[in-house]
């Protein structure tokens, strides 16, 4: 069976948009995500429907989500009378007296009391005199369609996320393959070091000892003493075991980024374990790889739930 088959990985990133067009009224909802730690929803929406917030954080805590989610609401309302224009009476008349007492500086008459059309248009544009508001939508009756857009824009969004999960667990698959053939490698490579190092050792003393002067007890000491320092097996035994946690985990359902960042962190100590103790620069050439490959998947899991 394909491992993808079993992946549920979902990354951070993701969008969805919804609309729901009736004859009197627009919904537009957009749902965005970036990287984050911890999960941090912010909404926004218009002030007469900021009553819907908590429907809307009901709806995300269906989903396991994690990441910086931001929720815009966006409505238009074609009902002719849904605009009302408020008049500031007392600011009218502010501004009337204010000009009489101009006029009555420069032209030392008083503004006559009655205003033409020209004078009233005027007046209405001094800042405050005249504002338009909107009325407040009623929320029930609004309710059942904001409900299904936001569900419809939801779906697309965790659809969004689940397709460039499953991208990266492809890609974090195919790095975790590398390092497992590298680490069968440095397992093959370890017994060659040691040999390397006991012919090396024999060739050096033969430069200054005749064969038959050559104590081979001491030699024997001196590569087993050698060997224990450099055995590494007790490491690419761990880094075989934390591979297989890595994909079982890439598997499992929930909210696995830090479990899986937890697991890479592990890789890679027992890899620089395994860098100090490999005296040997091909097995030092297979553990710069294996590092590689540990750094790229590093970044890959910053973006998984």
């Amino acid at each position: 069976m394909n491992k993808m088959e079993n992946t549920s990985v979902r990354s951070m990133t993701g969008f969805g948009a919804a609309v729901c067009e009736k004859e009197d009224y627009k919904i537009t909802i957009e749902v965005k995500s970036v990287n984050n730690r911890y999960k941090d929803v912010s909404a926004h929406l218009p002030a007469g429907l900021r009553t819907l917030e908590p429907l809307i954080n009901d709806h995300l805590n269906k989903y396991s989500l994690r990441g910086k989610i931001d929720i815009y609401v966006n409505f238009v309302d074609y009902a002719d009378d849904n605009k009302i224009f408020i008049v500031d009476k007392e600011l009218v008349l502010s501004y009337q007296k204010a000009l009489s007492e101009i006029a009555a500086i420069v032209n030392s008459a008083p503004l006559q009391k009655g205003l033409s059309v020209n004078d009233l248009i005027a007046l209405s544009a001094y800042p405050g005199v005249l504002t338009r508001e909107d009325k407040v939508p009623n929320v029930e009756y609004l309710k059942e369609d904001f409900t299904k857009t936001l569900e419809e824009a939801l779906s697309v969004f965790i659809q969004m996320k689940t397709v460039e999960g499953a991208n990266l667990c492809r890609d974090i698959l195919y790095r975790l393959s590398i390092i497992r053939e590298k680490t069968d490698c440095l397992c093959d490579l370890n017994p060659a070091i040691v040999e390397k190092y006991r012919q090396n050792l024999i060739t050096a003393l033969g430069e200054y000892l005749n064969a038959n002067d050559i104590d081979q007890t001491r030699i024997i000491q001196e590569t087993a003493i050698y060997a224990e320092k450099t055995n590494y097996t007790e490491e690419t035994t761990r880094l075989k075991s934390h591979l297989i946690q890595f994909e079982q985990t890439l598997t499992s359902c929930g909210n696995i980024g830090r479990k899986l960042d937890f697991i890479i962190q592990e890789m890679n100590r027992e890899i620089n374990t395994i860098a100090s103790k490999a005296n040997s620069a091909e097995a030092g050439q297979l553990v710069v790889d294996v590092k590689g490959e540990i750094e790229k998947i590093r970044e890959q899991i910053q973006n998984i739930e």
